[in-house]
């Protein structure tokens, strides 16, 4: 008796627990998900950089854009499917915000874009303030087959209040309808129906005696629970519902006689001209030290422009290393991607003109737990990134890492 009892205190607990977590607050959230992605998903498919965010504060009714550029690195992971067909995606919690547009390469998204491998875009996409509170925003490039490849996120905060919120647009035939409401009765009249009907059918099959119907299952005479009154009805519901889906599109093309479907096209978008590049560079061989958290490469680079060069930057999976030696080359924390920490090079002198150089690059670094980027726990111990490299003048050059093996070292283990 004492057990039972005790049992039922407990699973009365773990109800009052459970409905706690869900009646609890819902208005924050606290990660958006993007680790739970393999490493070489996040550092060997696509690489956002440039991102810039309109700002991190706005009211109810504002409009928030975010520009930037990516590239679909040159060598895809084979354990992914390269399809190019892709939609520029904005995430956020529920609809907190409302999409006014995006662009790749300036071509509205108005469907589906086939871009192809190795290419740099431009994108831009608008958004509007919809809902206050507090709330983690992003872009990401969703491809068929491939799925989300997430790029970078802030927090934002929005004031004000949802009261009043509108959505005014003008359709082709020169009205202008609010879609914050527009057809709301209508969508909760048909679903309600709808519902209706389909609890009438539940209702009929689920409203008999069950035990002795699966006896006579079990007794091989399944036939016998269908009558002939049984058939009368399913085709009644049949041809009502067939009736009420006509009876409500003769009534709906009567009221909006000018419609279009809904388009389903792809459109081819070209990258952009590929950018001056006054280096060469390849990895020759690279390295992962477990306890010291730290990715090392040697990098070949030969300057074949007229301007010494240096390496500033390495970026992989929305985290950025900086080689602050280069004067200016310093963290902000307005960036939108991960702080990686310092990019160490050897030797640290810039690469002359002409000059073919071995540099060995040196990240030691948390966030390559943090961000779950140990590519050793995968069977595809690679990894990639983009290298940029400056000239005095500020020029770039951007190289991409697509396909580096990557030695782990675990250090020194007592048998």
């Amino acid at each position: 008796m004492r057990k039972r009892v005790m049992r039922m205190m407990g699973r009365a607990g773990a109800l009052a627990l459970l409905g706690m977590i869900l009646a609890g607050p819902t208005n924050r959230l606290w990660a958006l998900g993007e680790k739970s992605q393999e490493a070489f998903l996040r550092m060997r498919t696509v690489i956002f950089y440039d991102t810039q965010f309109s700002g991190r504060k706005f009211k109810v009714g504002d409009e928030m854009t975010v520009t930037g550029k990516f590239q679909l690195l040159p060598i895809w992971p084979k354990e992914i499917a390269f399809t190019g067909i892709s939609w520029l995606n904005f995430f956020v919690p529920g609809p907190q915000f409302l999409r006014v547009g995006s662009w790749i390469n300036g071509r509205f998204m108005s469907c589906s874009q086939l871009l192809e491998l190795g290419g740099t875009y431009e994108y831009k996409t608008i958004t509007r303030a919809r809902y206050p509170g507090h709330w983690p925003v992003g872009v990401m490039l969703s491809m068929k087959d491939a799925g989300p490849l997430i790029g970078p996120s802030i927090y934002v905060d929005v004031d004000g209040s949802h009261e009043g919120f509108t959505n005014p647009i003008k359709t082709l035939l020169g009205n202008t309808v609010n879609l914050e409401d527009y057809g709301e009765s209508r969508m909760l009249m048909w679903t309600l129906v709808t519902t209706l009907i389909g609890i009438a059918w539940l209702g009929f099959w689920l409203g008999r005696p069950f035990t002795t119907r699966l006896g006579v299952v079990a007794a091989g005479r399944a036939k016998e629970l269908i009558s002939g009154a049984d058939k009368t009805v399913a085709v009644f519901f049949a041809l009502g519902t067939i009736g009420l889906v006509a009876v409500a599109n003769v009534m709906t093309a009567s009221q909006f006689p000018h419609t279009i479907p809904i388009q389903e096209t792809i459109i081819r978008n070209q990258p952009l001209p590929p950018e001056p590049s006054r280096v060469e560079a390849k990895v020759l061989d690279a390295t992962y030290d477990v306890p010291s958290r730290t990715l090392a490469f040697r990098l070949e680079v030969h300057n074949t422009g007229d301007r010494p060069l240096v390496l500033k930057e390495f970026t992989t999976a929305n985290v950025r290393f900086l080689n602050e030696q280069v004067p200016g080359n310093a963290w902000n924390p307005d960036f939108p991607e991960v702080y990686g920490g310092a990019m160490k090079i050897t030797p640290s002198e810039p690469v002359a003109p002409g000059e073919t150089k071995v540099l060995e690059v040196v990240m030691a670094s948390a966030e390559w737990e943090n961000q779950r980027l140990t590519m050793y726990h995968e069977t595809t111990n690679r990894f990639g990134g983009l290298l940029f490299f400056s000239d005095p003048t500020g020029a770039r050059s951007i190289i991409a890492v697509a396909d580096q093996l990557v030695i782990p070292k675990f250090g020194v283990t007592q048998m």
